[in-house]
């Protein structure tokens, strides 16, 4: 049984979701809510296994709600609704961690399955939200990294240790490690040593250098 959370402001759609999702074999609604805030106190009280989160509410929007729960550990497996696929918020969305990012008029063909990858831990785009993100891809993979990420991964190909990142960035080991997990998944690569390979491969070598 995957343990569900609804986070959506319009009780109409709210309503709607948490019917569906109840009326699937092998999904239970346990909590709901209309705001962030409460939504981030709830998955700290009912820890579902995946959150359904709506990117557009009053006061703290989705954005800041997912923001929040990414600093939980461990990290919510969070789906994102929303009625517009407008790449700046997919893509911000996905960068913060979010699993899916699903559109609200797509949410009876498509919610079973982004929750289902998500309480797996995979990553679900319907073919609209993926096309969106196609058409505007970096021809560099490395242009997906914010320069923070950047940073730490060219000094993760000069050998250095978190350790030794955090001490030169004057920051925290955790931090670091978030960054070059963070890193790693939008350069689709599982490990450290996978993550210098690519990196070399698409050009930081000569960057690293530098920052021996």
């Amino acid at each position: 049984m995957i343990n569900i959370l609804v986070v959506e402001d319009f009780p109409m759609i709210r309503q709607g979701v948490c019917k569906i999702l109840n009326d699937m074999d092998g999904f239970q609604v346990i909590g709901e809510s209309d705001n962030g805030v409460d939504g981030i106190k709830l998955t700290q009280e009912l820890t579902p296994d995946v959150i359904v989160l709506d990117i557009s509410m009053p006061g703290m929007d989705g954005i800041d709600t997912l923001r929040k729960l990414m600093d939980f550990s461990p990290r919510p497996k969070v789906v994102m609704l929303s009625i517009h696929a407008d790449l700046a918020l997919i893509q911000q969305s996905l960068e913060l961690g979010a699993l899916s990012y699903i559109l609200k008029q797509s949410v009876t063909e498509e919610l079973q399955d982004a929750i289902r990858a998500a309480n797996r831990g995979s990553v679900y785009l319907s073919s609209e939200i993926s096309h969106v993100l196609m058409k505007h891809k970096p021809k560099n993979p490395l242009d997906r990294l914010s320069p923070r990420e950047r940073e730490v991964v060219t000094l993760v190909v000069a050998g250095k240790s978190a350790l030794e990142i955090a001490q030169k960035l004057k920051t925290s080991v955790k931090t670091i490690e978030k960054q070059r997990r963070d890193a790693m998944r939008k350069l689709e690569v599982e490990n450290i040593a996978s993550l210098v390979r690519v990196s070399m491969k698409l050009g930081l070598s000569e960057e690293s250098k530098d920052s021996a």
